[in-house]
C-alpha cells in the first residue's frame, strides 16, 4: 500500500496576532490564505502555510455594514506577523512581520 504524499500545506505554522483597535464598531476580522477567507478572533492565533513562502495572507475587517482595514502580505520568512487596524473605522490596515530576538542574519534581529 502506497503512502500519501503529504499536501505542503501543514508543513509550516506562523503566528498571527490581530490587535484590536479601540474602536471596532463591532467589527470582526477575517483572515484570507491565498485568497480564502476564514473568520478569526482577536488575540494571537497560528496558521498553516506552505513551506515555499509565496502564501498570501491578508486581514480585513467586517461589521454587517461595510469591509474595512484590509491589508495583505506576502509570509516569506516571516514567523510571526502583526495585524494593526486604522485609528478610525475606515481605510486601510497594517499587516507586517514582528522581529523575533536571537534569530541571527535577518534584518531587524538582534545576531549577538
Amino acid at each position: 500500500m502506497d503512502t500519501t504524499l503529504p499536501s505542503g500545506t501543514t508543513k509550516r505554522r506562523i503566528e498571527l496576532r490581530l490587535a484590536r483597535p479601540l474602536l471596532t464598531w463591532f467589527a470582526r476580522p477575517t483572515v484570507t490564505i491565498d485568497g480564502v477567507g476564514h473568520p478569526a478572533q482577536w488575540g494571537t492565533g497560528t496558521w498553516a502555510v506552505a513551506d515555499d513562502g509565496r502564501t498570501v495572507i491578508g486581514v480585513y475587517l467586517f461589521n454587517r455594514a461595510w469591509r474595512f482595514g484590509t491589508a495583505t502580505v506576502t509570509v516569506g520568512d516571516a514567523e510571526v506577523l502583526e495585524y494593526r487596524a486604522g485609528v478610525l473605522p475606515v481605510g486601510a490596515g497594517r499587516l507586517a512581520p514582528v522581529p523575533v530576538p536571537g534569530l541571527p542574519g535577518l534584518p531587524g534581529r538582534d545576531s549577538r
